[in-house]
């Protein structure tokens, strides 16, 4: 993730440097070298992207799995839980 965003990062300013040589100043400038970049990223920076978005992918599927873990721990725990409080009950009404 980190080395896609620094490729996107030095294309930026190498396209905002070569605008910058053509005579492209300010507003024009930040605008071009935004929209450019962006187009040639789509091309040039295609691998770089996918292996970004894959690790991506790995750690939000961690993340996930560990939110699944949780839940099934506290649904247990609270399985248990009522399980004690209904035999304590059946207790209760069989002494009386």
């Amino acid at each position: 993730m980190l080395v896609y965003s620094g490729l996107r990062l030095v294309l930026l300013l190498a396209v905002g440097g070569l605008l910058y040589l053509t005579g492209a100043r300010g507003l024009l400038l930040i605008i071009l070298a935004f929209l450019l970049s962006g187009a040639l990223s789509l091309v040039w920076l295609d691998k770089p992207r996918g292996q970004a978005s894959a690790g991506f992918g790995r750690l939000m599927g961690r993340m996930n799995d560990k939110i699944d873990a949780a839940a099934t721990k506290e649904d247990d725990a609270d399985t248990s839980a009522d399980d004690e409080t209904g035999s304590e009950a059946e207790t209760s009404e069989q002494k009386s």
